[in-house]
């Protein structure tokens, strides 16, 4: 008899660890989209590095300015880079002031633009082409696109003008394009070199 009320007592328990794993799955599977809260802890991330125009925070910052630049939106530059950034172009850069105007806007914000609104097979594509003083072109960059050489000639040449007080010698770092090729497949660059 003992053995018989062990084997019974055996089964009632494989029986309700199957209901409990059934009710358990179920409770798992519910379709029931209701609650879409997300995670009830808030989040908090640090930003640390902000690059939109080449050589911004590289170049016009001072090495102490980069942690508030990588810090900060691009809703803040006008107020906490800008100054810094004009009295680069004023000081270093020899600029005059309708220089800085007309370079100012492809500075501050620190931001990369692209006009969408544009056909890019039709408009020029390229990091200030977007200005008007440049054909108001699309804007964006092409991946080979030297973009250092681009950003010292529109800090120290005369691609918006003012070739008196332009330093064309500042205007390339020497470095070709060394890719070994842009394919027209992703991911569109070869192998590392």
């Amino acid at each position: 008899m003992k053995i018989g009320s062990s084997i019974l007592a055996a089964r009632r328990l494989v029986l309700l660890s199957a209901v409990a794993a059934v009710g358990l799955a179920s409770a798992a599977c519910s379709d029931d989209n209701n609650d879409n809260t997300g995670p009830t802890v808030p989040r908090m991330y640090n930003q640390v590095q902000r690059l939109g125009n080449p050589l911004v925070s590289e170049v016009l910052l001072s090495k102490r300015s980069h942690p508030t630049h990588g810090s900060i939106g691009p809703d803040q530059d006008a107020s906490l880079v800008a100054p810094e950034v004009v009295d680069f172009l004023t000081t270093v850069a020899g600029r005059d002031p309708a220089y800085i105007q007309a370079i100012a806007p492809a500075l501050i914000p620190d931001v990369l633009i692209v006009d969408t609104s544009k056909d890019p097979s039709s408009s020029a594509v390229g990091w200030l082409t977007w200005l008007p003083q440049l054909g108001g072109g699309y804007g964006g960059r092409k991946l080979e696109d030297d973009v250092t050489d681009l950003a010292l000639t529109a800090v120290f040449g005369s691609a918006l003008g003012d070739a008196a007080h332009a330093t064309p010698g500042l205007t390339t770092d020497n470095v070709a394009f060394d890719s070994p090729g842009v394919t027209a497949t992703f991911p569109y660059l070869a192998v590392p070199n």
